[in-house]
């Protein structure tokens, strides 16, 4: 049942997508998102035969839980326009009649990259969700607006951003999914999904972190 679904999701464009009612920051953003970097003909092919191997790979956004300091948890992953088709590939895979280039959609081979983030470990109730591309190592608190290097061009909570490519739900505790355009993959940035609090001392921050891994963000595809 749930293959013959995806099918039908794979096949035709999603709708738009809205912001998410509890993430009140960084609404739809419209404008151009660098077309001409869509995937090849070529690149595709290769991402269908990656998906019929076997499941595909995420980059992960390694947690950073203070400066410098790495976890060992993801924060949060990404999927490229590539690594899209290779999940839809794989979806169909199971249902024995492989996607062809042909079937391919425009949204799923689009220049955009898709970033699903975890929420804060601590968690504060009513807090409103905010999510931010910074520098590494740069802090979230306390300015207004927060700034940010990169806008995303939408952002839901809405698994269906994913699973409408055939990818499965990465985080139990996922509270985000944004859509950037792929100058977001470069060293030295950190996503950062984060909540304000007050405390004794004044206003923080709760963050969740993520940081590609350099040899990723220089060689991703």
């Amino acid at each position: 049942m749930i293959a013959a679904l995806m099918i039908v999701v794979l096949l035709f464009e999603p709708p738009a997508l809205h912001p998410s009612d509890r993430i009140p920051t960084l609404r739809v953003l419209t404008g151009l998102t660098g077309g001409h970097l869509a995937l090849t003909s070529s690149q595709i092919e290769a991402a269908l035969t990656l998906g019929r191997q076997g499941e595909p790979p995420t980059y992960a956004l390694t947690q950073v839980e203070g400066a410098g300091q790495p976890g060992s948890r993801p924060a949060g992953v990404v999927y490229t326009p590539f690594l899209r088709v290779a999940w839809a590939s794989y979806a169909r895979e199971a249902t024995g009649r492989p996607l062809r280039a042909n079937e391919v959609p425009g949204w799923m081979r689009a220049a955009v990259v898709y970033v699903a983030m975890r929420a804060p470990v601590e968690t504060a109730s009513g807090a409103p969700l905010f999510l931010s591309a910074v520098p590494a190592d740069t802090p979230t608190c306390c300015r207004q607006p927060q700034p940010t290097l990169v806008k995303p061009l939408w952002m839901t909570d809405d698994v269906t951003a994913l699973t409408r490519f055939g990818a499965h739900v990465p985080f139990g505790d996922l509270a985000v999914i944004a859509a950037y355009p792929p100058t977001i993959l470069q060293p030295g940035i950190d996503i950062v999904t984060f909540r304000r609090v007050d405390a004794i001392t004044g206003e923080k921050s709760l963050e969740m972190r993520g940081r590609l891994d350099p040899d990723v963000a220089i060689d991703w595809r």
